[in-house]
């Protein structure tokens, strides 16, 4: 691991005494609203869903597992503590807080993630569920945390609320997300040239973007701190890394083939371990309270 960075977000503006809001204001924001109703979403939802559904995640879950000991530890989890771990995959952060004594419950939108993450976490009680809906009551957990999976959500907005709506009054929200530069950082870039986001969906790259995070999670929580931290990520060879990071995405053999290329020459700008690959990948993550 490298150093770090904090990035505070500027104090929340005062709210503004007058409300009123003319008839274009009010007809404009009404089609908005109709048009958000009309973003294909749950299409993006189930792509999400039948990527980390497919085999071939290993080598990736495994190279990114020390960022779930750093969340855990920047938590301060004690023994006993209520942890939600949201898109939890294979359970690498699961893992990390069990191994603190928390009590912890994890979900992820793939089955055959769950069914993985049960045999290597057991301690934890594992459920099918989607960031943007959690079958948990309010108020349920002392942390919520999710490493690069709620940032996969189509809807980031309603994955945020729900995070914080899951952790008790005082409760530790915290997300992490890859910054949009080197790799793993501009593979969504690439990728949405072959396979595009339908219209109105954002790419989950922006909440790498400090000033995106500060702007969706500040609203939301207290003490907002955003950090930006570094994992070393090393395989075997290129075609390993393609390989690894290309399973959970929608491009058919043509577009991967399409695609290399491109990923190719990222990779030369940023490989410090040719012919293997060992990757400095930049990351943040976001923590912060919700309000008593």
């Amino acid at each position: 691991m490298a150093g770090h960075d904090t990035y505070e977000p500027p104090p929340r503006p005062r709210p503004r005494i007058e409300t009123g809001i003319s008839r274009r204001q009010l007809l404009r924001l009404r089609l908005t609203d109709a048009a958000r109703e009309d973003i294909d979403y749950d299409s993006v939802t189930r792509r999400v869903q039948a990527g980390w559904d497919r085999a071939g995640h290993d080598r990736l879950l495994r190279a990114v597992e020390p960022v779930s000991d750093v969340v855990a530890e920047l938590a301060a989890l004690t023994p006993g503590m209520r942890v939600l771990d949201v898109g939890a995959g294979d359970g690498n952060l699961a893992l990390a807080c069990t191994r603190r004594g928390a009590a912890v419950e994890a979900c992820d939108l793939a089955p055959s993630m769950v069914e993985h993450g049960r045999a290597r976490c057991p301690a934890a009680r594992w459920t099918v569920a989607d960031a943007q809906a959690l079958p948990y009551p309010d108020e349920s957990f002392d942390a919520v945390l999710s490493t690069f999976g709620a940032v996969l959500a189509p809807r980031a907005r309603r994955a945020a609320e729900e995070l914080v709506r899951v952790a008790r009054p005082g409760g530790l929200v915290g997300m992490t997300a890859w910054v949009p530069r080197g790799l793993p950082g501009r593979l969504d870039e690439l990728v949405e040239t072959l396979a595009p986001l339908p219209t109105g969906v954002r790419s989950p790259r922006e909440w790498g973007r400090q000033e995106v995070v500060g702007r969706r999670l500040s609203r939301l929580l207290e003490g907002l701190e955003v950090r930006l931290r570094t994992v070393a990520l090393r395989f075997d060879s290129p075609d390993a890394l393609f390989e690894a990071l290309l399973a959970p995405t929608p491009l058919s053999a043509g577009h991967r083939e399409a695609l290399r290329p491109d990923l190719d020459r990222l990779l030369a700008s940023c490989n410090d371990g040719a012919p293997a690959v060992a990757l400095s990948a930049r990351y943040l993550i976001a923590l912060g309270r919700r309000p008593s």
